[in-house]
This record gives structure tokens, C-alpha cells and sequence, in this order.
């Protein structure tokens, strides 16, 4: 998968796929369930999707549940309660 992302980088109709196919449904529901706005959304994915990555990149291993439940609950109070990024 990570060869998919690199990839993505020099390709934009890839890009597309990736965004269309994998992420929208992602974010339509996060935006409903947070309503927040879609460019902090984004933002939103990218932190956590990115930080799995790393993990998986860095360890060659998958965060464990709670792992990816620490993640969530560090950063989902930065967007549930409306706080602008500073």
C-alpha cells in the first residue's frame, strides 16, 4: 500500500482513485459526525491515517487497538469542539 502512495505523488489521475474510491465516503461521514468543514477534515484524516503509516513504516508492525483508540481520543477533541488550529 505504501508503494501506492508513493505512486500517487508523480500521478494525478491515481491521486484521483485514491480520494474518490478510498477517502471520500471517510469524510462525507466525518464531516456529518464532527460537522466540521471539509479542508479540517481532511486534516483530520491525514493526522491519523499518517501517524498508522509512520507506525507501520517505522515498526513493521499495525497500531494495536488501543493504540489507534489513544490516537483518536488525542486528537478528535481538537475537532469535535470547534477549536481553530493554531
Amino acid at each position: 500500500f505504501a508503494g501506492v502512495f508513493s505512486d500517487a505523488v508523480s500521478d494525478p489521475a491515481l491521486r484521483e482513485v485514491l480520494s474518490t474510491r478510498l477517502q471520500d465516503r471517510y469524510r462525507l461521514a466525518l464531516q456529518d459526525a464532527l460537522g466540521e468543514p471539509e479542508n479540517r477534515v481532511l486534516f483530520f484524516i491525514d493526522v491519523v491515517v499518517g501517524t498508522l503509516l509512520h507506525r507501520l513504516g517505522m515498526t513493521g508492525e499495525p497500531m494495536v487497538d488501543a493504540d489507534v483508540a489513544a490516537l483518536v481520543e488525542m486528537v478528535l477533541p481538537h475537532f469535535a469542539d470547534g477549536a481553530e488550529p493554531t
